[in-house]
């Protein structure tokens, strides 16, 4: 990747010495109650979420206290699949991710795939409003992908990634970049986006976009760069000419969701270094080789289900802390160890404690690296005693594999 203009990359922060990040433990337990992925909170502590209660929906945006308690679906009734809420920080909106309207669709709205575009609605559940795909001008129609959107700390901006397989309309070309607009509702109550911009120019590279940082000065996002699906974290200080970007990660495992610590002295990402699996070998071999970054537009799907989307050789992560002023880097769980994956996070509204759901192959099914042959047989014999019975109305083998979910908290603590 070349740097021009006001983008730079600052190679010395690579050389920081490698000290722990904070003095304070982190300490993680199971919430008694079970999320889907990824839950987010309402100002008032409520948890919003994206849930399939296997009675017909389909994925829809659901509404509940902490402990699952007065549970309401707020998009039953709009077109299947819906994901990825985020509240507004004023509670009165809330952003979330949908196929409705859209003839061309893979992965899943708000994760990545094609067909996501980014829709609003009232803490009720009314006034559900489509905000991107609606004008060719906006960028974004079939063949297109908007995903992992987030409020900036103010409420005035949305940033999200774009995907544009959209060659007929808008000169697609399969590549991602990263946009950012002010979301402004007029004097009728009608939401919508303007001075959409990009910030991060589309290059071939994988992107997606991370959490903002606390003071609203930029936000965090991760790209692949080096080396072809060599994911790295980076932040992007806006400026009137898009981004100054300064790199936080140099390793050649995943490093992928990011957030701020609330006092923005460190940063708490997601990785699966320290990990054997196939991603990380990959990775490791493709650095070996110099192939280069420019194509990961046509790998990232390919290589990201053979490293998470099945059981063998499966990549597994943990959170680690990373301090803003050294660059150094500790691991905070150990959760990878037993075969979870971490994906988002984020903090209770009074920024005391991390919330997650995170996912794994149960025994028997899950073959991690490196296999120890005594172990999976006995773990595949325990399953076979018990094993899913495949659900009649799922089209999709790989969501028949059983999987174990759970929802953890971890805090920091003296």
């Amino acid at each position: 990747m070349r740097v021009v203009g006001s983008v730079a990359l600052c190679a010395c922060l690579l050389l920081a010495p490698r000290a722990e990040a904070s003095a304070a433990r982190f300490v993680v337990s199971t919430a008694r109650h079970t999320f889907g992925q990824p839950p987010a909170f309402m100002p008032d502590g409520r948890i919003v979420v994206a849930e399939d209660d296997k009675q017909g929906d389909g994925q829809q945006i659901y509404v509940s206290k902490l402990n699952g308690s007065r549970r309401r679906c707020l998009t039953c009734g709009q077109s299947a699949p819906n994901g990825v809420p985020q509240p507004r920080p004023q509670g009165d909106w809330i952003l979330y991710h949908s196929w409705t309207n859209e003839y061309i669709k893979l992965g899943s709205p708000g994760f990545g795939g094609m067909g996501s575009m980014l829709w609003v609605m009232r803490p009720d559940g009314t006034h559900r409003t489509q905000l991107t795909g609606l004008v060719a001008a906006q960028g974004s129609g079939e063949g297109e992908d908007n995903y992992h959107a987030y409020w900036s700390p103010d409420g005035r901006y949305l940033v999200w990634a774009h995907l544009n397989w959209n060659f007929v309309n808008n000169g697609g070309d399969g590549k991602w970049d990263i946009r950012v607009a002010r979301f402004v509702v007029d004097r009728k109550g009608r939401p919508a986006l303007t001075n959409i911009r990009v910030v991060r120019a589309a290059n071939g590279h994988w992107m997606e976009t991370q959490w903002w940082a606390p003071d609203g000065s930029g936000f965090l996002f991760t790209e692949t760069y080096g080396s072809a699906m060599n994911t790295e974290l980076f932040f992007c200080r806006l400026t009137r000419a898009g981004c100054a970007i300064t790199r936080l990660t140099n390793d050649p495992a995943w490093d992928e969701q990011a957030i701020f610590t609330p006092d923005m002295r460190s940063v708490i990402f997601m990785s699966s270094r320290a990990r054997p699996g196939f991603y990380n070998t990959f990775s490791n071999v493709a650095a070996d080789l110099g192939l280069p970054a420019d194509l990961d537009y046509m790998l990232v799907l390919p290589i990201f289900e053979a490293s998470f989307l099945q059981p063998v050789g499966q990549e597994t992560t943990d959170l680690y802390e990373l301090d803003w002023k050294t660059k150094s880097v500790r691991r905070l769980t150990t959760d990878g160890n037993e075969g979870w994956i971490i994906p988002e996070f984020t903090w209770d509204p009074t920024n005391k404690y991390l919330l997650w759901t995170e996912l794994r192959f149960r025994d028997g099914v899950r073959a991690q690296f490196p296999i120890d042959p005594v172990l999976q047989a006995e773990q595949l014999a325990g399953y076979l005693q018990h094993p899913q019975l495949p659900d009649p109305n799922n089209t999709n083998a790989l969501q028949q594999l059983p999987l174990d979910r759970r929802t953890r908290v971890g805090k920091f603590v003296p």
